[in-house]
This record gives structure tokens, C-alpha cells and sequence, in this order.
């Protein structure tokens, strides 16, 4: 069960010395591992809030081409050669569905204490949205509706992150102290 604790978060086990105390660690080669994996259990808990700040930036970015569209930005030959963007009504269904998804899948591992889902994963799916509606012409009629989702969706996975976290470190640091 010790050699359980050891193990960091990457799967790779500490180096052990032999006990000649040739590294100075010969003492207590056991804290520093432990103390590496609170480490990155700390820096995975924080995912959650880097997933929202990368979501502030795509929207700042969305912000600014709100008035423009695909068809407007490119020659109409070129458009034309695409072929005709989807209907906004279609991308309703897909972004209603989506967020609908997420937000079941997130409670869910919330609610049961599961291991939450990547962040990465919801983040890029609101990002997505944002181009669909900006090649669908209506990235200016459905922008705060992708913001206000976005932030609600990332803001329930940021605290499903932080939450298995930060349990997982209290039990880490009261297995290190016994």
C-alpha cells in the first residue's frame, strides 16, 4: 500500500537510494515523492480555471469578429466554390444538445465522485461553436448565448476539477502524515 503513495502522478517512481547517502535524500527518500505527487495533483486542479481563462480569450476574439461572417471575409467565388453555410437553426441543435450533454455528463461526475472529464475537451466544443456561428453568418444574434454557456459549462467542469482535487490531496496528505 506504501509503494501505492509513491507512485507520481505520470506513473514513474521515485528514485530510492541505497542507503550510503550519497544524495543527501537518504533520510527521507520517501517525502520528496509524495511531495511530488500533491505537486501535480495541485497542478492538475487548476485545469479547470485554465480551460476558463482560454475560454475569455476565444471569446474576446469571437467579440471582435462578432459583425462579420465567413461569406463577407471571403470573395464570393470562393464562397461560392464552398458551397452554402449551414442554417443557424441546425447549429441551435447541435449547441443545445452539446451544452444539454455536458452538463449532464459533469453532474454526473460530480455527483457520483467521479474523475472529472479533460477540460480541454469542453472548451474546444464552445470554441467550436463560436466559428460555426461565425460561418453561419450569426456569430453577432448567438454570441452571449455561447458566452453564457461556455462560462457555465467550464465554470461547472472548473469546480468538478478543483473539487476531485483538492479531495484527493487532503487524502494524500493524510496518508503521507500516518
Amino acid at each position: 500500500m506504501l509503494r501505492n503513495l509513491l507512485v507520481t502522478a505520470h506513473g514513474k517512481r521515485p528514485n530510492t537510494s541505497s542507503g550510503n547517502g550519497s544524495n543527501g535524500n537518504s533520510a527521507h527518500p520517501h517525502t520528496q515523492a509524495v511531495e511530488a505527487t500533491i505537486d501535480d495533483l495541485y497542478y492538475n486542479s487548476r485545469s479547470g480555471l485554465r480551460g476558463l481563462f482560454i475560454f475569455l480569450g476565444a471569446s474576446a476574439i469571437a467579440l471582435y469578429f462578432n459583425e462579420h461572417s465567413l461569406a463577407g471575409s471571403l470573395p464570393a467565388d470562393i464562397m461560392e466554390q464552398l458551397g452554402s453555410t449551414p442554417p443557424a437553426i441546425l447549429v441551435n441543435y447541435v449547441f443545445g444538445a452539446s451544452t444539454f450533454s455536458s452538463l449532464i455528463s459533469i453532474g454526473g461526475r460530480i455527483y457520483h465522485d467521479r474523475k472529472p472529464g479533460k477540460t480541454s475537451t469542453h472548451l474546444w466544443f464552445r470554441v467550436f461553436f463560436y466559428l460555426l456561428y461565425f460561418i453561419s453568418g450569426a456569430l453577432g444574434d448567438y454570441f452571449n448565448v455561447v458566452f453564457i454557456s461556455g462560462l457555465v459549462v467550464l465554470g461547472l467542469q472548473h469546480y468538478n476539477v478543483w473539487n476531485y482535487y483538492i479531495r484527493a490531496i487532503e487524502l494524500n496528505a493524510d496518508n503521507s502524515t500516518a
